[in-house]
């Protein structure tokens, strides 16, 4: 048994900053609640995308055959897997599966992997969501129904619960755009960057006037609005926190 080396708040950001990434800079910001609205009705997850995605996140213990004390659980894959624990006693869970409706999707984010080494290397190579897997909560049995755990592997689709024997589908892809079909996001990151280029040409300092702020790009917008903010203000801009939705 090998616990994890890194822990789920290192995990979350690069998972996160990597997730936005790959469908920049169309694709809404994420919202990440404060530990007060976490614990509230409509909370329990840790990031929310555009309110239309909503990921826990979990840091899992590996086990190899030689650490693994539980026959029968070594027996479901016949080679090493991964282990995270829940407990659907918890007010959490229950937040979780309350959160699940047509509209939304609600998923446990866990890495396939339990080093720093392969952390580090998996986000240099923008290969972090690509070696993570998702369980839909719904999968999951009802809120007040004891304490489980999930063993998984990256060889296969599908989990299996205990204490009951029961398998758990594993999604390896998500695509934002597809489930925001009913947008709810208040700007996303180009529509943001429009605005604030509107403000910085609105000044009257002289210094706006070398930056082109070329609208018809998206990605080259953002870039320009980022560097215009550092450079004349020294401000940044990261494009990653949204404003709760009230």
């Amino acid at each position: 048994m090998q616990h994890c080396e890194f822990s789920e708040t290192q995990f979350s950001f690069c998972f996160t900053f990597e997730f936005i990434k790959h469908f920049f800079p169309a694709v809404p910001l994420p919202f990440f609640p404060n530990t007060i609205d976490e614990g509230k009705l409509g909370g329990g997850y840790d990031v929310q995308i555009n309110g239309n995605i909503y990921f826990q996140f979990k840091t899992p213990v590996y086990h190899d055959l030689v650490s693994n004390f539980f026959r029968k659980h070594w027996n479901v894959f016949g080679h090493d897997y991964f282990k995270i624990k829940l407990k659907t006693n918890e007010y959490q869970f229950k937040l979780l599966k309350d959160l699940q409706s047509p509209g939304n999707q609600v998923y446990y984010a866990t890495p396939e992997f339990h080093t720093t080494s392969d952390l580090g290397t998996f986000y240099s190579s923008d290969k972090i969501v690509l070696n993570s897997a998702f369980f839909p909560i719904d999968s999951f049995p009802a809120y007040m129904s004891g304490h489980h755990h999930l063993i998984y592997s990256p060889r296969h689709n599908w989990g299996r619960l205990f204490s009951e024997p029961t398998e758990i589908k594993k999604i390896k892809s998500i695509n934002p755009f597809e489930l925001f079909r009913d947008n709810k996001s208040d700007l996303t990151i180009y529509q943001q960057a429009v605005k604030l280029s509107q403000i910085i040409r609105s000044q009257d300092d002289g210094l706006s006037a070398k930056y082109e702020f070329n609208t018809n790009n998206r990605v080259q917008l953002v870039k320009e609005v980022y560097i215009a903010l550092l450079t004349i203000y020294n401000t940044h801009w990261y494009p990653i926190i949204a404003l709760q939705q009230r």
